[in-house]
């Protein structure tokens, strides 16, 4: 078994993963869900009172940490909008394997654990890019203790945008380390959104610095840019460097050389050429040439069974309730009842899941004789207030179709079951163990 201390930032990823599996999501995204499901990790640095996390879904904070975590994959339509698409990690290996149960998250010390060690250097390397990425982002502060670097942060004219003027009057702007895009971590992907998008390039001739990074030194594989002249032709989004020729191509296999640093500062064009081609150039006309797939609005709700598995299995399938062992956990057919409990006896005990108490009348199982004596788990906290006045009338219409054992997590996950005497409308709490 392997064990891996994570950020912060991954281990919130990865821990609302559930969420965004299989859909379209961005920072915004996850930085609504982290909110919206998992508030006690949120605020990960209470001693700056100013510093948004809590609610954050504008550029620093939360949004600001998770931008430093995802691999930009691409331009989708959503709705009316061409808006950017995440991913955690190159592809979707991390995210099925949390919700497959193979990587397994331990809250208290915000670390994983897996018995696959391809996993665990996923895992080791989403870390470190991570840390690329973050180091990277404080470029000022690097230049502040570089005096022999050339160039000057002007945070002026950009303060949301990592861009650079030469004393010899050229202007650059950072690219972002997306992932490695081989099996060997040798061909390390940017992209270039930071120089396309907007109306930058028409009020400024920029070229995309390009900062290479050791797996010991986020800067120690020197700061190299690229020719904006080299670019207009195809205006790639995305720019693979092989770290060990130099070289460099696009997704569809264009060449592009890569400069040092002190060759651009030299050779490259300055801040006011370039004037024909930056007035012909359009953002939105690029973002419709690249935008490829519509996808949903909204980032699709977790399934019932998922959010079961996660928050009151722990994604196992053995465990004690009311002094009776749980040996599986069986997903049954629909127009009844989701899952079947089977106990150790060889009886079984069904159970409705759903996302809040209301649902269960809201889809009419109240009416249905298939949730005859049936047990409810919801995504909510056990509330025996707000139980009464959901089920109580219910209760007296349709008898045994209304739960009287009852599935909850508290705020702090905590798991916990309660049985409901109907007939004294009091509860009492049973014993789960895990």
């Amino acid at each position: 078994m392997y064990k891996i201390k994570l950020p912060n930032i991954l281990f919130l990823a990865l821990d609302i993963a559930s969420f965004y599996r299989n859909s379209f999501f961005n920072t915004n995204d996850l930085a609504q869900l982290s909110n919206r499901h998992k508030s006690e990790l949120v605020r990960l640095k209470i001693n700056k009172k100013d510093y948004k996390y809590l609610d954050d879904t504008r550029f620093g904070g939360l949004r600001g940490n998770f931008s430093t975590l995802l691999t930009w994959r691409g331009l989708v339509k959503r709705g009316s909008s061409i808006v950017n698409s995440c991913s955690l990690g190159k592809d979707s290996k991390l995210v099925n394997a949390i919700c497959n149960g193979k990587i397994v998250l331990n809250r208290e010390e915000l670390s994983a654990y897996t018995n696959d060690e391809k996993l665990k250097n996923l895992l080791e390397n989403e870390a470190w890019l991570r840390n690329v990425r973050e180091s990277q982002a404080h470029v000022k502060t690097m230049l502040e203790k570089n005096n022999k670097i050339p160039l000057k942060r002007d945070s002026a004219s950009y303060a949301k945008q990592s861009v650079f003027k030469s004393s010899n009057e050229q202007y650059f702007i950072r690219s972002l380390v997306n992932n490695f895009v081989d099996s060997s971590n040798t061909i390390l992907q940017f992209n270039l959104i930071n120089l396309w998008q907007g109306k930058k390039l028409k009020k400024k001739n920029f070229h995309p610095l390009i900062v290479l990074p050791t797996k010991e030194n986020p800067w120690g594989g020197g700061i190299y840019a690229l020719k904006n002249e080299d670019l207009f032709d195809n205006k790639p989004l995305l720019i693979n460097v092989n770290l060990l020729t130099k070289t460099c191509q696009d997704k569809d296999g264009n060449s592009y050389k890569l400069y040092s640093l002190d060759d651009a500062l030299i050779e490259f064009s300055k801040e006011d050429k370039n004037i024909k081609e930056r007035l012909d150039y359009s953002w939105e006309e690029l973002k419709k040439q690249y935008c490829e797939t519509e996808v949903d609005y909204e980032v699709r709700k977790e399934d019932e069974f998922s959010t079961f598995l996660r928050l009151f299995l722990d994604w196992k399938r053995n465990f004690t309730i009311d002094g009776k062992e749980v040996t599986d956990v069986k997903v049954i057919s629909s127009g009844g009842p989701d899952v079947e409990l089977i106990f150790s006896g060889g009886t079984k005990q069904k159970l409705e899941l759903e996302h809040s108490w209301n649902n269960y009348l809201d889809h009419g199982h109240n009416k249905n004789n298939a949730f005859s004596k049936v047990w409810i788990f919801a995504e909510e906290e056990f509330n025996f207030e707000k139980i009464k006045k959901i089920f109580s009338l219910e209760k007296k219409r349709n008898n045994d179709r209304i739960p009287n054992v009852f599935l909850a997590v508290d705020k702090k996950g905590n798991r916990h079951a309660y049985r409901v005497n109907w007939a004294i409308e009091k509860y009492e709490e049973i014993e789960v163990k895990f």
